[in-house]
């Protein structure tokens, strides 16, 4: 029993220093004094019932009973316990910490009462006036099934403490005192009767019965058991009751294994005995008056009980009185678990208060000068407030007093969700409505300027719309794959620039300012059209070959069909004539898709070619690749035919001036 204190004395206090702990920057709560002086508990509870039971000395029951009588040791095992309470109580004083309560408690109990080893020999009486000795044995332990129904009334000394918004701790202390104690039982017993007659012949000559008291049979005895029946001849057909009516006179029952005609009953115990109850709990609080309480709880009670009269466990066949008729006195314990509900309520109500919430946002991303207003306050009254921001930070601020017109306000905040608000004025907690600030949005453009020529990275973007001297982050792609982000400072001009950039497609721009984040449009750098070849003089070579026919592609595809190789093989023996000729080669596409993706298409498939060329022996320096998107048809976008024309590579041969 002082294990199981120590163990539930630890357990409630580490339940209380961790809520007290994750609780520690909201202490502002109704408090004990404030939440009503009467309670209305339910408690269910579910344990080990154990049992000290002690028997009278019955062996004055049994009339020269031999030596060897065994009347076997009682005991309890198996037990449980289930039920429950249901108390009021009223807490005084200005704290409200301690009070009483009373009310009623009814359990549904169980277990298993064996006696093992019986065994009795002692002088019986038939109805005939003949003396014998019977022999009785327990073919087994005897076992009583047992149901009990324990009604009690608890009156209690109570204690509670609230110690946190949602945590607090209980205890019940008090007496139970017994209205009912009643064990049904059903046994499981049988036993062997046997009997022991000694004949003895008077001086006349006749022959009587009289009582054999020696350890084992005698001679003259004659031992009427099924053993005795079976080896004796001379009585073929007969049962053993006729065997004995030849034997001796009929009036004594004789058998083995016999079972009582009655294996059940109920033995009440006497009502009015007193123990005693302690449980102690946490409360978890659902709202202010309604709360749940988990714990343990340890219950002792003594019950007294009156000796049956000449009480034997069995007499003759078919005879049984209960273990528990024997039973003096049974101390009995339990202890286990308790959950329940607790409703608080008496409590003074004050005059509700509501107040009205209105928020500044920060004038910038990042910046703490926010504000929220409380409206609607009892005037001149100081105050202190609690919030959450973001369900990460705990914040308390104190010192603050509500002005005449019933407002007070929080200011130099930042941008985020203010939740778990409430106001605390002396006893008065109010909570207040969840309450979000919202940074300004971030409005960007896009200034480009696009490189001076297609093999310089010297393109820019500039980044419009920011404010000067923030800490600016850009991530971006080009050409569909992620660049490193630029980190900067925003200029004088509130802009950024992404500067040295080569031709492309720049998608996914996102400027992270502080928390605050802004999407950017697509943008496309592209190269100015290469200069017309210079004229034709007597001293340039002309062309021999044609190789201006258009590569052309399936649609979005950027592999080159092999119808036109030939055009390809012409323009390798061109451009092997004469170490000036270099290949233009502009990309083209319909004008299916957005923009930026026949930009970028259009680009690729110029690039398809000029790998070819190099693949077949051209120097890359020699080889100019352009993408020119859906801007320069040379056919309708309206028909399929059309628009099979407009994809294509078109090449030209320029050659260097000397």
């Amino acid at each position: 029993m002082k294990k199981l204190l120590f163990v539930l004395i630890a357990a409630n206090g580490m339940l209380s220093a961790t809520a007290q702990m994750k609780d520690s920057t909201k202490k502002q709560y109704p408090k004990d004094a404030e939440m009503g002086k009467w309670a209305i508990d339910l408690n269910l509870m579910g344990g080990v019932l154990t049992r000290n039971m002690t028997t009278g000395n019955s062996l004055g029951s049994y009339l020269n009973a031999l030596g060897d009588v065994n009347l076997g040791n009682l005991k309890f095992t198996n037990g449980t316990s289930f039920g429950g309470d249901l108390q009021l109580g009223y807490f005084f004083g200005n704290s409200n910490h301690f009070g009483i309560g009373a009310g009623i408690m009814y359990l549904a109990q169980s277990g298993d009462a064996t006696l093992d080893q019986f065994h009795v020999q002692f002088q019986s009486t038939d109805q005939t006036g003949e003396v014998s000795r019977q022999v009785i044995t327990a073919n087994q332990p005897v076992k009583e099934s047992l149901q009990i129904t324990n009604v009690n009334i608890p009156i209690v000394l109570k204690y509670k403490d609230r110690f946190s918004k949602r945590f607090g701790f209980t205890a019940d202390l008090g007496v139970l005192y017994n209205v009912s104690i009643k064990n049904m039982y059903n046994t499981n017993a049988t036993f062997d009767y046997e009997e022991i007659v000694q004949h003895v012949t008077t001086a006349s000559g006749g022959t009587i019965t009289v009582y054999d008291n020696a350890a084992t049979p005698t001679g003259t005895d004659l031992q009427i058991t099924q053993n005795h029946f079976n080896n004796t001849t001379g009585h073929e057909g007969e049962t053993i009751q006729q065997y004995f009516a030849s034997e001796k006179l009929l009036g004594y029952n004789v058998g083995l294994a016999q079972a009582p005609t009655k294996k059940s009953g109920t033995v009440s115990y006497t009502s009015g005995s007193v123990g005693f109850i302690v449980r102690p709990a946490i409360n978890y609080f659902f709202s202010d008056h309604v709360a749940l309480t988990v714990g343990g709880y340890l219950q002792y009670q003594p019950f007294n009980n009156s000796q049956a009269n000449n009480y034997r466990l069995t007499n003759n066949v078919g005879d049984y009185s209960s273990v528990l008729n024997n039973v003096t006195k049974s101390n009995d314990m339990s202890y286990g678990g308790n959950i329940g509900i607790r409703i608080l309520f008496g409590g003074k109500k004050a005059a509700p208060i509501n107040p009205v919430v209105n928020t500044v946002d920060p004038t910038a991303c990042g910046s703490k000068d926010g504000s929220i207003t409380f409206s609607g306050l009892p005037p001149a009254k100081p105050l202190t407030v609690n919030y959450t921001v973001d369900g990460k930070t705990n914040s308390l601020v104190t010192d603050l007093v509500v002005d005449p017109k019933g407002t007070v306000k929080i200011e130099k905040l930042g941008a985020g969700a203010y939740t778990g608000m409430f106001v605390t004025m002396g006893k008065r907690h109010v909570d207040i409505a969840p309450a979000t600030l919202v940074n300004p949005p971030i409005n960007i453009s896009e200034t480009t300027t696009n490189p001076t020529s297609v093999e310089a990275c010297d393109g820019a973007i500039a980044i419009n719309g920011l404010k000067a001297g923030q800490k600016v982050t850009v991530n971006y792609n080009y050409n569909g794959s992620p660049k490193t982000p630029y980190h900067g400072i925003v200029s004088s001009d509130n802009a950024v620039t992404l500067s040295g950039l080569c031709a492309g497609a720049y998608t996914g721009i996102v400027v992270g300012v502080n928390d605050c984040k802004g999407n950017g449009n697509d943008v496309t750098l592209v190269v100015p059209p290469p200069p017309p070849p210079p004229a034709a003089t007597e001293n340039k070579q002309a062309p021999l070959a044609d190789i201006t026919a258009p590569i052309l592609f399936e649609f979005g595809k950027t592999s080159i069909h092999p119808s036109s190789y030939p055009v390809l093989e012409k323009a390798v023996l061109e451009v092997g004539r004469n170490n000036n000729f270099y290949i233009i080669c502009e990309g083209h596409t319909d004008s299916r898709g957005t923009v930026e993706r026949n930009e970028l298409l259009s680009f690729k498939r110029a690039q398809a070619v000029k790998a070819y060329l190099i693949k077949v022996g051209v120097s890359p320096d020699r080889i100019i690749a352009v993408g020119r998107g859906a801007r320069m048809p040379i056919a309708t976008n309206e028909t399929a035919e059309g628009r099979a024309k407009n994809r294509r590579v078109v090449m030209t041969l320029n050659e260097r001036s000397k």
